[in-house]
């Protein structure tokens, strides 16, 4: 991969199987808006989280008594997620399985309701993001809800990218790498999708979802949805 050309889902991948160790230790909290979804879910219900990494939202999901269901490309955040759900005090122990979100190996209407924070705007191509949330509309059953985030594009620090600074490695106009320091003094560089809100709201109902709820907040959009 170049620094002016999108990733391939191989090099992201790569890049979380690098960070791994270090992205663990520095993500530990999980967010605010995932703990209130979770609450909202019944428990014994089973939930899917695509893109769990290494597992700081399944805890929350696990502690609320659902059936968690944790899917991620990246095989070393899957295993210091399975390490750690070991120490869980949860009714259910989870579930752990590699794979790509475009391409879900669960059966079609098997999960209740579906979580995908900060995963989306990873894939480096919109077929991509639409194959990801189409492929989420499977899996849930009718009327099951998903809760997703991606970063939005409106976010103050971007500002420079959008007026051409090339030293922030702006890949297009909406298409970014953001460097991760790594403790041997290395730097990993994260490809991210910037996106617009109605580019986010436009994928959604391609997918076939139903916007229930959208909202921004910390440079993220949220949306609610359902499989109709």
């Amino acid at each position: 991969m170049t620094d002016d050309a999108p990733p391939s889902k191989a090099d992201v991948r790569h890049t979380y199987d690098r960070i791994a160790e270090s992205f663990a230790e520095r993500r530990r909290e999980p967010w605010p808006e995932v703990s209130t979804f979770a609450e909202g879910l019944r428990p014994g219900l089973r939930v899917l989280d695509v893109g769990c990494g290494h597992g700081r939202h399944a805890s929350v999901l696990a502690a609320r008594g659902l059936r968690v269901v944790g899917v991620d490309l990246s095989l070393r955040l899957l295993g210091i997620a399975r390490v750690a759900s070991q120490g869980w005090r949860s009714r259910h122990p989870p579930a752990w399985v590699e794979a790509d979100a475009s391409a879900l190996p669960l059966r079609s209407g098997s999960v209740d309701a579906c979580l995908c924070i900060a995963v989306v705007h990873h894939l480096p191509q919109r077929s991509d993001r639409l194959a990801a949330l189409t492929e989420i509309r499977r899996a849930l059953v009718p009327g099951g809800q998903v809760f997703l985030s991606v970063w939005a594009a409106d976010q103050p620090r971007f500002r420079e990218l959008r007026e051409g600074d090339r030293r922030t490695l702006q890949i297009a106009r909406h298409d970014v790498r953001v460097p991760w320091p790594l403790p041997d003094g290395t730097t990993a560089f994260r490809y991210y999708h910037l996106f617009e809100d109605d580019e986010f709201r436009v994928l959604i109902i391609d997918s076939g979802l139903r916007e229930e709820t959208f909202f921004k907040g910390s440079g993220n959009l949220f949306v609610r949805a359902s499989r109709a």
